[in-house]
């Protein structure tokens, strides 16, 4: 599937901005902010969150399920490498490569025809010492007619459009807990063409989508899935597990790859208690900090901390800490 450049002009943008600040000013109070805060618009980085980590997180995103029978075996594959690339543009994140994240997943015996548990996404972290994994499925291909604006107005003798509509799903898992941070799904409506609508002729049928308007379509959705999914990367704090103890230092898997600094303050925190809502949501709050480190120095894949106060132990998960 070939990845197609996402086009945009600066006219474009501009009509854009224009035709937004006209729906804050005559729409009532709070739409302008709350369509940049759902993504619907993306003008730049309007509506996005700050990341709280201080260095950047490791992403892996596994091959995605074809839930609507493309009829290749490489459209998931595929579409994990196109959102790769896209996350990938983002200066916090660094994405591990789709075809290493496929040979752990293959490695594990996981069924790639079922969504990842929690209990898989905290073995999979391990296997790829990334901080996220974010598993996906192409969930909907579908085309339609439909008459827009004044159009619906005249039933017979105006133009119908022709959409593709795709959707893809997304859930992003912190691999330390298993815990979603993100499950969203992002959509991609493609204008294919204009249809003569004929009073005389009865057939209604809808022709089967092109491979063109697909990988349009689907290329679209990864955008949509990407601003989506990006609030809840932003508020995940950078953990790393303790892979050695000797002294009053510990050694972290993480290093320069991330952009981890000397003098970086992080925290191991007490296991934290888990919450359960009336409708089955599961919630971790957790405890307060058993032992401080700082970074004390930095290599290319790892990192020394040394230890200012409390105990720990090799296993143990500490993260980035502000006071």
């Amino acid at each position: 599937m070939p990845n197609f450049a996402i086009k945009s002009s600066a006219l474009t943008r501009i009509l854009l901005t224009l035709t937004v600040l006209s729906a804050a000013l005559f729409s009532g109070c709070g739409v302008f902010s709350d369509f940049a805060r759902d993504n619907q618009f993306h003008i730049g980085s309007l509506g996005l969150q700050d990341f709280i980590s201080p260095v950047k997180l490791k992403v892996g995103i596994l091959p995605f399920r074809d839930e609507v029978g493309l009829g290749t075996p490489d459209a998931g594959p595929n579409l994990a490498v196109l959102m790769s690339e896209r996350f990938a543009e983002n200066s916090q994140l660094v994405l591990i490569s789709p075809a290493e994240a496929a040979r752990a997943f293959a490695s594990t015996g996981f069924d790639p025809k079922v969504e990842l548990t929690a209990e898989q996404a905290v073995e999979l972290g391990r296997i790829l010492n990334v901080n996220i994994i974010m598993d996906g499925a192409i969930s909907q291909i579908d085309q339609y007619r439909q008459r827009v604006g004044w159009r619906h107005l005249v039933r017979f003798f105006t133009n119908q459009q022709t959409y593709l509509d795709a959707v893809l799903t997304l859930v992003a898992f912190d691999t330390s807990t298993g815990m979603v941070i993100s499950a969203r799904a992002g959509e991609g409506i493609y204008k294919v063409g204009k249809h003569e609508s004929d009073p005389f002729n009865t057939d209604r049928g809808i022709p089967t989508p092109s491979q063109e308007s697909i990988e349009e379509g689907l290329e679209l959705a990864i955008d949509d899935a990407y601003y989506r999914t990006l609030d809840g990367l932003a508020y995940t704090p950078f953990k790393a597990i303790v892979v050695a103890h000797q002294g009053e230092s510990v050694q972290i898997a993480y290093g320069k790859d991330v952009d981890l600094k000397k003098g970086l303050d992080f925290v191991a925190l007490t296991h934290p208690e888990t919450i359960v809502n009336k409708i089955n949501v599961e919630y971790q709050i957790p405890g307060g900090a058993k032992a401080r480190l700082e970074v004390s120095e930095v290599f290319d894949q790892t990192a020394t901390l040394k230890i200012v106060e409390g105990n720990i132990e090799v296993g143990d998960f500490i993260q980035s800490w502000e006071d």
